[in-house]
């Protein structure tokens, strides 16, 4: 039976999940890498239909779904694959002086029952990857996928149901309600991706239960460019990784902090990057019409020039890319991530200025920085604070499975994409032995005596 068609009872859903877990199903290495198995061949196997729910859902060129929806999720997968053996297997570390004899070893296992909630804007990837990190765990997981994204919601419910034991994974359909529902739930975990502003909605919810969780939030992700910057490469780098998606994405750069002795070139530059490039050919369309509008607000609170490259289509949510030159500070599209193909560009005087600007604002989920000065990359690496950082570049470290992603401060906390994430949803258990019988000196009871003379002498 289709998950989405089950009556849907939350607390039973949960339940079956724990006595699933609770009968050992899970944590046999050899069931998480045919469960990861399952998924990469029915991906496979229903590729077009994925590429065709994103075109539904977003207006998405093939090209963008295919590499960061469809082929992401198989590198990730056999990546895990690949390496999870050696990621779980036991580590020995070392035992103090005073505990002799003895053995430690960490241990790595399953967290328990798992809530994954995934967002509407890469509504496969950002819902499958988490998954495929709790499964490799050997956890058990519900999955809420975004009901904004209705088609990819429909696809992740028919995957579910193809691939896993429903106590082994659950897909639940809905909107607010049921979220709400779920996270009035005990689970072991919580992984939620989405807006900081629900982000804290999730997090008050979790802490209830003291449950753990792994918040992947945004914000204003800030691209730097120095006077030292190549200006063409900045300026078609910075537009690539903000058009991509139509700029939907959480750590797409947000807005361009220029030099002001560079500003004019660098906008030179961008302003014949926009109209080279056959945007209204491909690219993908805003997710709805109440994120249409409020991007819309945003321009007409704006009162600058606006570059932009082609006539929006209100009736296809089709928005063309902006630049906005004269951007200030007090201006609306600075206030909150705007999540569209609007970039606000502003300057900067000095490297103190800039500095504590940076630094006066919420932590971003990315930093980019464009410049050929290798210390005043060092120095804006060490003096700010962000999720991640990428130099003369955008995307890139939000797109690598061998690094850890996630946010700090406002952008959200915890990491996960490959290790990170299997690691992440494991429990890491210390184990300690020692053999039933010792020596009478390790036994730490009253009286001390000549015991402490000893300890002072040799531990210091």
């Amino acid at each position: 039976m289709n998950q989405m068609n089950e009556s849907l009872d939350i607390e039973e859903v949960v339940n079956r999940q724990r006595r699933y877990f609770s009968g050992g199903g899970t944590r046999d290495l050899d069931t998480r890498l045919e469960a990861l198995s399952r998924v990469e061949h029915y991906l496979q196997g229903h590729r077009q239909e994925l590429l065709d729910c994103l075109a539904e859902d977003l207006g998405k060129p093939a090209m963008e779904a295919y590499l960061a929806e469809y082929h992401f999720l198989l590198q990730e997968i056999r990546l895990i694959r690949g390496s999870l053996k050696s990621w779980l297997r036991a580590k020995k570390v070392k035992s103090p002086l005073y505990f002799q004899p003895c053995k430690s070893r960490i241990v790595y296992e399953p967290l328990g029952v798992t809530l994954v909630v995934g967002p509407w804007n890469y509504p496969v990837q950002l819902s499958l990857s988490p998954l495929l990190a709790s499964i490799a765990a050997g956890n058990t997981v519900v999955l809420k996928p975004s009901e904004v994204s209705s088609a990819s919601e429909t696809f992740l419910l028919d995957l579910v149901d193809a691939c896993f034991d429903p106590g082994h994974v659950s897909a639940v359909a809905g909107g607010p309600d049921v979220a709400s529902a779920l996270l009035g739930q005990c689970f072991d975990f919580v992984f939620f991706t989405g807006s900081t502003s629900i982000g804290r909605v999730v997090a008050r919810k979790a802490a209830e239960h003291l449950t753990p969780s792994i918040l992947e939030l945004g914000g204003k992700c800030p691209a730097v460019v120095d006077a030292s910057a190549d200006l063409e490469t900045a300026a078609r780098r910075i537009l690539a990784g903000k058009m991509f998606n139509a700029g939907q994405t959480c750590f797409a750069p947000d807005f361009v902090l220029v030099h002001h002795d560079v500003r004019s070139e660098l906008l030179e530059w961008m302003r014949r990057i926009l109209d080279e490039v056959p945007w209204a050919e491909e690219m993908t369309r805003i997710i709805n019409r109440h994120h249409y509008q409020r991007i819309e607000g945003y321009l007409e609170a704006y009162q600058g020039e606006v570059m932009t490259s082609f006539d929006d289509d209100p009736e296809t949510l089709r928005l063309a890319p902006r630049i906005l030159p004269d951007a200030r500070w007090e201006d609306l599209v600075m206030q909150e991530e705007i999540f569209g193909p609007v970039l606000p560009v502003l300057t900067y005087e000095d490297e103190s200025s800039l500095c504590g600007c940076l630094r006066d604002r919420s932590s971003p989920l990315a930093l980019y920085l464009f410049s050929k000065d290798e210390a005043w990359v060092q120095r804006l690496i060490a003096e700010t604070r962000s999720g991640g950082v990428c130099v003369n570049d955008t995307m890139k470290q939000g797109s690598s499975l061998s690094l850890p992603f996630g946010g700090v401060g406002e952008s959200g906390y915890g990491r996960y994409r490959g290790r990170a994430g299997v690691l992440a949803l494991s429990n890491q258990r210390a184990v300690v032995e020692r053999p039933a019988k010792g020596p009478a000196w390790a036994e730490l009871m009253p009286p001390y005596g000549k015991r402490f003379e000893w300890v002072k002498k040799w531990l210091r």
